[in-house]
């Protein structure tokens, strides 16, 4: 059972990895390079709407398992990139106080670039995860 476990843990983690590469390292960069910058704009974003309560749920997941399975240190990384990912998520997500401050903007873009910027940094942290994972730590 908790070689299953561990196996299944490696396989989540692999697989937010091979989100984080295709969102960071192929999908944004070919929107921005095909589309014009408004529809590039909007299915990066439509792209982070959706797909990163699915890469936290792999992620968490993905830990959880390799925590049950022997490696602590894995599923706490992993929950450190799931909860990063949400909070990058939730960055773009329309707020309450959606008006300005007097005589300043809400700059969608920068936030845009911040959440995808957070995203790219944890392919790294997933790495990681994957390594102690493997190793039982």
């Amino acid at each position: 059972m908790i070689d299953w476990l561990a196996s299944m843990g490696v396989a989540l983690l692999g697989a937010a990895f091979g989100w984080v590469v295709l969102f960071s390292g192929i999908v944004a960069p070919i929107s921005f390079k095909d589309m014009d910058h408004g529809r590039a704009n909007r299915h990066v974003r439509r792209v982070m709407k959706q797909g990163h309560a699915i890469l936290a749920g792999f992620s968490l997941a993905g830990g959880g398992a390799a925590a049950l399975a022997g490696a602590p240190g894995a599923g706490i990384v992993a929950a450190i990139v799931g909860v990063v990912v949400l909070l990058a998520r939730f960055a773009l997500a329309p707020r309450d106080d959606d008006r300005p401050p007097p005589g300043g903007k809400r700059k969608l873009q920068t936030a845009r670039v911040v959440a995808a910027g957070l995203t790219a940094m944890m392919a790294p942290l997933l790495l990681v995860a994957i390594g102690l994972a493997v190793t039982g730590v």
